[in-house]
């Protein structure tokens, strides 16, 4: 059969597609750009009543599918590693949260371990491109763990959009690889950055203070990043390099500039390697049939030993809170998960192992109106830890960076409390030596 044949006989509607499914099945969703539209998730969510006992993981969504509200939990159990948007952090909030601990690179290899005590049969619902002359589809702009459960899965439901840029990496598979094919033409959700405010804009300063030529950065959501985006436009570094999880916002401009040329990497030379991205329609279109651009799975992108045989890697990403002994918290608020571990521990260590490579994490110093200090004595009860304070680098707010490199517990203290907002220092240094790590010989 050859692979037109194939191809437009297992083209079907979202409801056909939809009775793929069966009770008892773990289906996936691919992370945000990768995710399906409306479509084939609602023809799922309509069959509640003859379905039971089904899972579904989904990380990082942006549409407001019907399997987010609660008459559809009695049929269909809600999984995520990574929440953040408006409609997972309403999942986070309620009885329904079932939170699974994953970093990025390590996705497919817990599911692998999941599946072997669950046993569930598998599939995945994934936005692709229409086949090439070859027969060939692609993923576009997600390849995060779209491929390891690819693998593990028993079905395969491509939704095929001709909206889909095609892209350059890992993202090409055949039609063969697919159960079934459902055709809607549906517009790429297009992000635009938030503006940033002062106190983000002073932050992104004390980032690009820290950088230098031939640096190659990783850096995470939010509007700090796309704030220091825009000001390495102007900072007169040259020939940085990019291995990151996500495409930061404003790459294609530093690219066009030369500040940002991959020429001096020693892991895919020449190429911004990504997992994902998130953005407007410029940086798409850039991205689309773009060879510097390299989409890999996050078992390679995020994978510690790629990371770290990188020289001058830095990897900037954001925080909650940081305790005085560095123990960095970025995914809880107490004891409410508001993200996830995502990729800033694989990037944190791979930074420690780069030769010149540093860790930078982003917090800013206040909350609630300048009410509460996010650097505090002891994390919130019930806070999940994300980076180790053994791996913790330099913790950057608005009012400075702090080394913690090779500093001793009560010297990060000291370091830390300098970055603390003003008013919360005194009350600081109280705790500190209430936890025994503020000295008088040294503060």
């Amino acid at each position: 059969m050859s692979w037109q044949d194939y191809y437009k006989s297992h083209v079907m509607s979202a409801q056909d597609a939809a009775k793929i499914l069966q009770s008892g099945d773990c289906f996936w969703f691919p992370l945000l750009m990768g995710q399906p539209s409306m479509l084939i998730p609602d023809a799922i969510a309509d069959r509640k009543d003859e379905l039971k006992d089904v899972e579904w993981i989904t990380c990082l969504t942006l549409r407001p599918y019907k399997l987010f509200k609660p008459e559809y939990r009695d049929t269909f159990t809600f999984l995520s590693g990574f929440y953040s948007t408006p409609h997972m952090q309403q999942m986070a909030a309620s009885e329904w949260a079932n939170f699974i601990p994953y970093q990025s690179s390590d996705a497919g290899r817990k599911y692998e371990h999941r599946k072997r005590i669950y046993k569930r049969r598998t599939g995945i619902v994934t936005q692709v491109t229409p086949p090439d002359e070859h027969g060939y589809v692609n993923l576009g702009l997600d390849t995060f763990y779209t491929e390891a459960v690819m693998d593990q899965s028993e079905w395969v439901i491509a939704e095929v959009n001709p909206n889909m840029p095609r892209t350059y990496g890992q993202t090409n598979f055949h039609v063969s690889r697919f159960t079934a094919f459902v055709e809607n033409p549906n517009p790429i959700i297009a992000v635009p950055t938030p503006p940033a405010t002062d106190l983000e804009v002073k932050m992104a300063e004390n980032v690009v203070a820290l950088l230098k030529d031939r640096d190659c950065i990783q850096v995470g959501i939010g509007a700090v990043p796309a704030m220091i985006s825009k000001l390495l436009e102007n900072s007169g570094l040259k020939d940085l390099g990019i291995h990151t999880e996500m495409m930061p916002a404003g790459t294609h401009k530093l690219v066009e500039k030369g500040v940002v040329t991959c020429k001096y990497k020693k892991v895919n030379p020449g190429k911004i390697v990504l997992a994902f991205t998130l953005g407007d329609k410029e940086l798409y279109d850039w991205i689309g049939n773009n060879p510097m651009c390299e989409f890999r799975p996050t078992s390679y992108a995020n994978y510690i030993p790629v990371i770290a045989q990188e020289d001058n890697i830095v990897a900037i990403n954001g925080s909650i809170e940081v305790d005085l002994t560095g123990q960095i918290v970025s995914e809880s608020v107490g004891n409410i998960i508001r993200s996830g571990t995502g990729g800033q521990l694989d990037f944190v260590i791979g930074a420690f192992w780069s030769k010149g490579g540093r860790a930078i994490n982003l917090v800013p110093a206040t909350t609630m109106n300048d009410t509460v200090s996010r650097i505090v004595p002891y994390i919130a009860q019930g806070a999940r830890v994300t980076v180790p304070r053994h791996y913790a680098g330099y913790v950057v707010t608005e009012y400075g960076a702090a080394d913690l490199y090779g500093r001793s517990e009560p010297e990060r203290a000291v370091e830390l409390i300098k970055i603390a907002h003003p008013k919360f220092r005194e009350e600081l240094e109280k705790g500190g030596r209430e936890r025994g790590l503020i000295k008088k010989k040294i503060f």
